[in-house]
């Protein structure tokens, strides 16, 4: 019978958690709804990462990796749904005109995040690349 470590048990919780969230936000920016789905997000990451979207942006990209992971236990899975979700959050940024300098910010913690995962994962990702590029065409 295998026997599972604890730790391993809730990161796996943290990527559903995770995934959910992102879910619900896409969902909800789908709809129109950005202000609500980006609370909630806000909320969500605190209940489950202790941190807010203030406070992730204000870590300092170079530092934003190894926080999250000496910190925060994220795993690649993970950290790549979290670049998603603050992705789509920079997106309704830019698109509505709001915080154009935390939209540049969460777009440069996207960016670190994807060619971080780009780098270090064994599987190579056309869909995380072409984010990249994306992201790298916006900031220029």
């Amino acid at each position: 019978m295998e026997k599972r470590d604890f730790l391993m048990d809730q990161i796996e919780l943290l990527g559903q958690a995770l995934a959910n969230i992102f879910s619900k936000l896409y969902g909800l920016s789908n709809q129109g709804k950005v202000p609500e789905a980006v609370e909630m997000v806000n909320e969500s990451l605190k209940t489950e990462l202790d941190l807010d979207l203030a406070e992730l942006s204000s870590i300092p990209t170079e530092d934003f990796i190894r926080t999250l992971q000496v910190n925060k236990k994220l795993n690649h899975a993970n950290l790549e749904k979290l670049a998603d979700i603050l992705l789509l959050i920079a997106d309704d940024q830019k698109l509505r005109k709001t915080g154009h300098n935390q939209d540049l910010n969460l777009y440069e913690k996207c960016l670190n995040l994807y060619n971080y995962l780009n780098n270090s994962d064994l599987t190579y990702s056309f869909e995380r690349q072409s984010k990249i590029e994306r992201i790298e065409s916006l900031l220029s």
